[in-house]
């Protein structure tokens, strides 16, 4: 298992990480915009993505994370 998220605060790194633990205690937390984050996305089976609201809306920067690590992320 795999939290992904963004946080502009540490808010949301914060809540994923509580959350992720309460899953699977040996489930790690990574962000969006760390440099492996598509390398531990292959090696995952489970992933919870985690991300603030803006204005009743995701933010730009996780909607292009999913759009480009999508075209990115194929073997």
């Amino acid at each position: 298992m795999l939290g992904i998220y963004f946080s502009g605060t540490g808010n949301t790194k914060h809540c994923i990480e509580l959350f992720i633990k309460e899953l699977d205690a040996a489930a790690k937390c990574i962000s969006i915009e760390d440099a492996s984050v598509l390398d531990e996305i292959r090696k995952s089976d489970f992933i919870v993505l985690a991300y603030p609201i803006y204005f009743s809306n995701l933010p730009k920067i996780v909607r292009d994370f999913i759009f480009q690590a999508g075209t990115r992320a194929k073997p």
